[in-house]
């Protein structure tokens, strides 16, 4: 009897599979706002983690709150196989304050753009524009620093 009890037990367990609900496929993993001094630009970077394999011809989207603006900047990238972090990074910005709160959105979007997934985070700055270099430290090939940043 047991061998039938195990046996029954191996069936229904195969059945159980995907159940077609959403499904946890990234997430954020890292990132914040950076400044390049060799450029003098800040940006707003995130990484995404695949957690569970992406559909093919889905679209990893990041959504970036713009300091003093409305809108939020969107970058994407196209999900490729095998591929287990997306780096999304924004255009340089502008007007950023220290304690300033931005927000970050990564989505999973499929091939006809319908959200799969989405993972939220605050970034918070915690320096100033104004209190950094307004030229890159090194305007050419030679690397020689502007007078101003030393």
């Amino acid at each position: 009897m047991s061998k039938y009890f195990l046996a029954l037990i191996c069936v229904v367990l195969s059945a159980c599979g995907d159940d077609g609900s959403p499904k946890d496929y990234l997430k954020i993993a890292g990132g914040g706002i950076t400044f390049n001094y060799r450029y003098s630009q800040a940006s707003m970077i995130v990484i995404a983690q695949q957690k569970y394999p992406l559909p093919a011809g889905s679209t990893v989207e990041a959504q970036f709150d713009l300091p003093g603006q409305k809108v939020r900047q969107i970058v994407t990238q196209p999900a490729m196989e095998g591929k287990l972090t997306y780096k999304l990074q924004s255009d340089p910005l502008l007007g950023f304050k220290k304690g300033g709160e931005y927000n970050v959105t990564i989505r999973l979007l499929d091939a006809s753009g319908k959200e799969l997934d989405r993972d939220d985070r605050v970034y918070v700055s915690d320096v100033d524009q104004s209190t950094l270099p307004t030229k890159p430290l090194a305007p050419d090939y030679a690397y020689t620093p502007h007078l101003e940043n030393l």
